[in-house]
C-alpha cells in the first residue's frame, strides 16, 4: 500500500482564489495599457481626501483598494502572508465567513487611516489591512493549548474541529499571544517610521494595518464558526 502524499501547497479554496485574483489584477496593472492601469488606480484606490469631500460611492474604495498593489514585490509579500495567516483562519471560519471577515478587516483598516488622515491625497493600495485582520484573529486561537492550524481533515467537507480560543479577558494571561501581539505592533511601528527597511519607496500605511488587526482581534467571535459549533453541540 503506497503512502498517501501530502500536497506542498494545501491552501483552502477562498485563499487560493484570492491570491489568483490579486495576481491577475497586478498582471493587468503591470502589463496592460498604461491608460487602463491609471484608470484602475484612479477609480479603485482609496484616497482619504476624496472620501472625505465626496463621500457616496467613494466609500466603496475603502474595500476595493485591497485588490491593488504598488508593484510585484508588494503583491508577493502580501500573497505569502495571506497564504500563511489566511489559511488557518479560513479553515476556522469557513470560506463564506472568511471572505466577509476579510472585507470587514480591509474596511476597518481604511476607516482607521481615514480617521487619522482625512485630508491625505496619496492613493492607498494593498491587501495588508485585510491580512492584518487574519493576524489579529490568529492571536485569539493559535496560541491556545491544543490549537490546530493545519488541515488534518480527510475531506474539505469534513468539520474542522478547533473549538478552543482565548477570550479577550484571558488574553493578557497568554504569554505567547501577548508576545506575538507586542512583536506585531512593534514591527508595524518600525515599518511606519522606517519604510525603506522593508524595501518600500514611499510610506507604509501602518495605520490601516492597525485597523485591520484590531478588527480581527476584537470581532473574532462574530465569525468563529468552529467555536460556535462547539458551543451548539454541548
Amino acid at each position: 500500500m503506497s503512502a498517501q502524499r501530502e500536497r506542498i501547497f494545501n491552501l483552502p479554496p477562498a485563499t487560493k482564489t484570492l491570491i489568483f485574483a490579486l495576481t491577475a489584477v497586478q498582471f493587468v496593472v503591470a502589463y496592460g495599457p498604461s491608460e487602463l492601469a491609471q484608470s484602475l488606480l484612479t477609480t479603485f484606490a482609496f484616497i482619504p481626501a476624496r472620501v472625505t469631500v465626496e463621500g457616496g460611492a467613494e466609500y466603496a474604495t475603502m474595500l476595493t483598494y485591497s485588490f491593488l498593489h504598488g508593484d510585484w514585490t508588494h503583491l508577493i509579500v502580501n500573497a505569502l502572508a495571506l497564504a500563511a495567516f489566511g489559511s488557518p483562519v479560513e479553515r476556522r471560519f469557513g470560506s463564506a465567513r472568511y471572505l466577509l471577515f476579510l472585507a470587514a478587516s480591509a474596511f476597518a483598516g481604511a476607516l482607521v487611516f481615514l480617521a487619522l488622515h482625512p485630508n491625505e491625497i496619496t492613493p492607498i493600495v494593498g491587501a495588508s489591512g485585510a491580512i492584518s485582520g487574519t493576524m489579529g484573529a490568529i492571536v485569539r486561537f493559535a496560541f491556545t493549548p491544543g490549537a490546530q492550524l493545519a488541515d488534518g481533515r480527510r475531506s474539505p467537507r469534513a468539520p474542522y474541529e478547533a473549538p478552543s480560543s482565548t477570550s479577550l479577558s484571558q488574553l493578557p494571561l497568554n504569554r505567547q499571544a501577548m508576545f506575538f501581539l507586542a512583536a506585531w505592533l512593534a514591527a508595524n511601528l518600525l515599518l511606519g517610521a522606517f519604510p525603506q527597511a522593508a524595501g518600500a519607496s514611499g510610506s507604509i500605511a501602518w495605520e490601516a494595518h492597525l485597523g485591520g488587526f484590531l478588527f480581527g482581534l476584537l470581532f473574532f467571535k462574530f465569525f468563529d464558526r468552529a467555536g460556535q459549533q462547539a458551543l451548539s453541540s454541548r
